[in-house]
């Protein structure tokens, strides 16, 4: 992900969530998302260079994220997405269940359930279909829940980015 603009990183992440790979979407979701967690991190640390030689797995990225100051309401749907992504990785045979999408789905806060009612209900809306969310199969769920919680994590990095452009820093 490199030094592509933030434009080309979000269109990268859209074409790769709107695969029908099951297993490729699951695993680059979790690439993405865990790439807005080392930004986040790095844009919130005096010396993000050091980090290079902290042995932080994606767990404790979550854990330090929310330490330096990423709302306590992403570290649930952080691990869960997580645990999803490691099943499917470390497990060749696995596939997203819809237990998996009902355990991401309960570890949302309130407000990114809400969230996504309503997106997709303004899809649905765009498209003239009806339909509810929880009728849609594991694996659409999971992409919705990915592409929200990601939203959220790219929302707090832009808020950080605005702040320290605000304060001058």
């Amino acid at each position: 992900m490199g030094t592509a603009s933030s434009r080309e990183v979000d269109q990268a992440y859209y074409t790769a969530m709107a695969a029908n790979d099951e297993f490729g979407v699951v695993i680059r979701s979790g690439a993405y998302i865990d790439h807005e967690l080392i930004k986040l991190i790095e844009m919130t640390v005096p010396n993000p260079r050091a980090l290079k030689n902290v042995p932080l797995d994606y767990a404790g990225r979550c854990a330090l994220a929310v330490a330096l100051g990423l709302d306590e309401r992403f570290q649930a749907p952080l691990s869960a997405l997580g645990k999803i992504r490691n099943k499917l990785a470390h497990r060749p045979e696995a596939a997203l269940t819809s237990e998996d999408t009902n355990n991401l789905y309960k570890a949302l806060s309130a407000e990114e359930r809400k969230v996504m009612h309503e997106r997709f209900a303004q899809i649905t809306k765009d498209r003239g279909e009806k339909g509810r969310f929880n009728d849609l199969a594991p694996f659409d769920r999971f992409v919705l829940m990915s592409v929200i919680l990601r939203s959220a994590l790219v929302a707090a990095r832009r808020g950080i980015e605005r702040d320290r452009s605000s304060a001058g820093q």
